[in-house]
C-alpha cells in the first residue's frame, strides 16, 4: 500500500516532469510563427521592390515627357520649315523654342538611360533579396514543421500526466496535499525530498538517526530539521 509520503513524492514526480514540459511547450508555441529572419528578409525585400517599382514609374513619367517633348519638336519643325512663317524675328523665336527642345530632348534621354541602369541594378538585387529569403524560408519552414510537431507531441505527453496526477490525487488526502503544494511554492518545485540512508537529498545534510528512522517506519508525514521539506524513504 503506497504511504503518504510516497504518495506525495510520486506525485512530486508527475508534477516536476509537467512542469518541464509546460515550459518547453512555451518556449515552442513562442518559436511558432515569423521569426527574426524572416521578418526581416520579407521587410528587405519589400523595401527593395518599392524601390524598383518607383525607378519603372520615374522610367513611365519620362517616356510620356519624351514622347510629348517629340510632339513639341516635330510641330516646332514644322513651323520652322513649312514656309507659313514669314517675320525673321518670328522665325527666330521659333528656332529659339526648337533648340531649347531638343537641348531638353537630350536631357531626359540621358535621365532615361540613366533611370535603366539603375533599373537593371535595382532587379539584380531584387532577384538576390528574393533568392535570399527564399533560402530563409526553407529553413524557417523545416523548424516550424519541427516546432509543431513537438507542440503536438509534448501537449499529449501533458494530457497523459494529467491523467496521472489525476488518478494519483485521489491516494493524497487534502490535508497532505495542501502542505505539499505550498512546500512546492516555497522550495522551488521540490516539496518532498529523498532520504538515503540519513541524507536528505532536498539539503544534503545527515539528519538525526531517529528522525531517519521514523520516517522510514511511520505513517505520519516527517519533514526536514533543515530545509523543511516532507521525507520519503525510499525502502
Amino acid at each position: 500500500m503506497t504511504n503518504r509520503a510516497e504518495a506525495l513524492y510520486r506525485l512530486q514526480t508527475i508534477d516536476l516532469a509537467m512542469d518541464k514540459a509546460s515550459c518547453r511547450l512555451q518556449e515552442v508555441e513562442a518559436g511558432l510563427g515569423p521569426s527574426k529572419a524572416l521578418q526581416e528578409g520579407r521587410r528587405s525585400l519589400q523595401k527593395e521592390e518599392g524601390a524598383l517599382a518607383e525607378l519603372r514609374k520615374r522610367l513611365r513619367r519620362l517616356d510620356l515627357d519624351l514622347k510629348g517633348l517629340e510632339s513639341k519638336i516635330a510641330s516646332t519643325e514644322e513651323q520652322l520649315y513649312s514656309g507659313q512663317v514669314k517675320s525673321p524675328r518670328e522665325l527666330a523665336g521659333i528656332e529659339q523654342e526648337w533648340r531649347y527642345l531638343k537641348r531638353r530632348k537630350g536631357e531626359l534621354e540621358d535621365e532615361m538611360l540613366e533611370t535603366m541602369m539603375d533599373i537593371e541594378g535595382r532587379e539584380a538585387s531584387v532577384a538576390a533579396k528574393r533568392e535570399e529569403l527564399r533560402a530563409i524560408e526553407a529553413g524557417w519552414e523545416q523548424g516550424q514543421a519541427g516546432l509543431r510537431k513537438e507542440q503536438a507531441d509534448l501537449q499529449a505527453e501533458l494530457a497523459n500526466l494529467k491523467e496521472k496526477r489525476d488518478s494519483l490525487r485521489g491516494l493524497v488526502a487534502d490535508e497532505d496535499l495542501a502542505t505539499y503544494e505550498e512546500l512546492r511554492r516555497k522550495k522551488g518545485g521540490r516539496g518532498v525530498a529523498l532520504l538515503r540512508g540519513e541524507i536528505c537529498q532536498g539539503c544534503g545534510v545527515a539528519l538525526p538517526t531517529s528522525l531517519a528512522q521514523r520516517a522510514r517506519q511511520s505513517s505520519d508525514l516527517n519533514f526536514c530539521v533543515i530545509c523543511g521539506r516532507i521525507l520519503y524513504a525510499e525502502r
